[in-house]
């Protein structure tokens, strides 16, 4: 109601303070004097298709505390899903571009390299989703610090070996899954909120998300995205779609904030009669101690993300806790359509205004994500929003959701 009147929350430094050190599996960062200023990050990309082309590359060459160190990529034509309607450059204008960074065809060919493999602090990991697990434990085994794309992996198992590899390397390495949502101001507020007991006991979790993609998951022809592959094939033919492709950014958010452990979930899904993808998911998650998260997403919110006049995509997140609702939501092309707020039973409340979901600006320097892992290869401060714990939870939910889905029941996470 307009009417309402607010008041702060009393800050109380105690709490919060202590939730700090729990925000994330951080490593210490490595001892710089005062008087020295650490050299740029040396990063290599494995993977220059659309995304590195677009947004890593030339962010990582514009940022003045980095420097690319390598890049790998297979084929010398690559290319994007017929969606984009885009021409990516070829390997050989990517090293005229780039000019003096090594280009290698495959990761073991730059591992290989004692030489290049020496003046690689990290690595950012861009390349097909079943990828990922075979190239971070390659380079985890090297001793590279890791950010991966998202999804971490699309097959359980591959996760929790590639979490155990990262939990081992911690904290000489650090692993970040590049959930851009989780590493904004925002969500590293929200999680000290529910880490200082301020929401209290979560009960419920509403979690919204929907995408101007239907051209993307509605074609076949954009079959990275669209066909199921290897174990992510279930027994009606499904297993890939807006599940692995996109909702895995609200999920990451959600798991993170409110600390999260899923047992089971029972889903429904609409699929193209077309492609064969999920367009539309829902639901019903339950997490242990008795949480239980409704979970609603599709690619149909009508407009085109990468269209001449961009949309944005719909979030609805709601965390019901014992004193309170913590709640954020907006359109993430548009800061100004919502806010992060707590409003507790006891007439207490705690606003952030705006609403910062993902970062996909292509201008300036990177995002908060690629920020902080640079950060961490400098061996400076930094925070990890989407570690590998909350990258193996993401990959559990949605592999019991795709299960589910297809066998009908209820689906125990593995």
């Amino acid at each position: 109601p307009s009417d309402m009147r607010w008041r702060r929350r009393p800050h109380r430094k105690s709490n919060l303070a202590m939730a700090e050190t729990h925000l994330s599996q951080t490593p210490p960062p490595k001892r710089v004097k005062l008087s020295e200023t650490p050299p740029p990050a040396r990063i290599a990309v494995i993977g220059a298709a659309w995304w590195s082309q677009g947004w890593h590359l030339p962010q990582l060459a514009r940022n003045p505390d980095a420097e690319i160190a390598a890049i790998v990529q297979r084929s010398e034509q690559p290319t994007a899903a017929p969606f984009l309607n885009i021409t990516l450059e070829s390997k050989t204008h990517l090293a005229k571009r780039y000019a003096g960074v090594p280009i290698f065809s495959s990761c073991e060919e730059l591992i290989a390299d004692a030489e290049v493999l020496a003046r690689v602090d990290g690595v950012i990991i861009c390349t097909a989703h079943a990828c990922h697990a075979d190239m971070g434990m390659k380079f985890l085994a090297a001793g590279k610090h890791i950010l991966m794309e998202k999804p971490m992996t699309v097959d359980v198992t591959e996760a929790r070996t590639l979490a155990a590899a990262a939990v081992a390397a911690a904290p000489r390495l650090v692993f970040m899954v590049n959930n851009t949502a989780n590493f904004r101001e925002n969500c590293f507020t929200a999680r000290r909120l529910v880490e200082a007991g301020e929401l209290g006991c979560i009960h419920h979790v509403l979690c919204v998300m929907y995408s101007p993609l239907l051209g993307l998951f509605d074609d076949p022809a954009n079959e990275g995205w669209v066909k199921a592959t290897g174990t992510m094939v279930q027994s009606d033919g499904s297993g890939n779609g807006f599940g692995w492709g996109q909702i895995s950014h609200a999920l990451a958010w959600v798991l993170h904030v409110g600390n999260l452990d899923v047992e089971a979930v029972t889903a429904m899904t609409h699929r193209s009669e077309k492609s064969g993808a999920d367009l539309t998911d829902a639901a019903l998650i339950r997490c242990r101690g008795g949480c239980s998260i409704s979970l609603s997403g599709g690619c149909s919110w009508p407009g085109n993300e990468h269209g001449e006049e961009a949309t944005g995509k719909h979030f609805d997140i709601k965390m019901f806790g014992s004193k309170g609702v913590l709640m954020y939501g907006g359109d993430d092309k548009d800061p100004s359509s919502g806010r992060l707020e707590l409003r507790r039973h006891d007439g207490t409340s705690h606003i952030t205004e705006g609403f910062l979901m993902e970062n996909t600006e292509q201008a300036g320097n990177g995002p908060e994500s690629l920020l902080h892992f640079i950060a961490a290869c400098r061996g400076l401060n930094f925070i990890n929003g989407a570690d590998q714990g909350v990258g193996l939870q993401a990959v559990r939910v949605l592999d019991a959701m795709y299960r589910s889905a297809a066998s009908g029941k209820t689906e125990e996470t593995l």
